[in-house]
């Protein structure tokens, strides 16, 4: 899986319910790069890192293994980085 680039302080735009987008700084926490969805995920310490982000692509497929069960292959990362402040993404 490739590396996101991603470091503390990008900011990344995630797709909500119904196709509304919020953009989110990414932050440290625990020793995990992710976000805070809500001020309450902040209050109550849910942090969602960015390895929770993944979902299916194009070239997604199921599979199965035995003593494992289902998975998906070849997932893509769900956010949009945006460009920093200065215009270089």
């Amino acid at each position: 899986m490739e590396k996101t680039g991603l470091v503390e302080g990008d900011r990344i735009r995630l797709e909500l319910n119904y196709g509304r987008t919020k953009d989110f700084v990414v932050e440290q926490y625990r020793d995990c790069l992710g976000v805070f969805i809500s001020p309450e995920d902040r209050t109550a310490g849910k942090f969602t890192p960015l390895c929770e982000m993944y979902g299916r692509g194009p070239e997604s497929e199921d599979k199965y293994l035995s003593n494992y069960g289902e998975y998906i292959t070849n997932q893509v990362p769900i956010w949009m980085q945006l460009p920093k402040a200065g215009g270089k993404p």
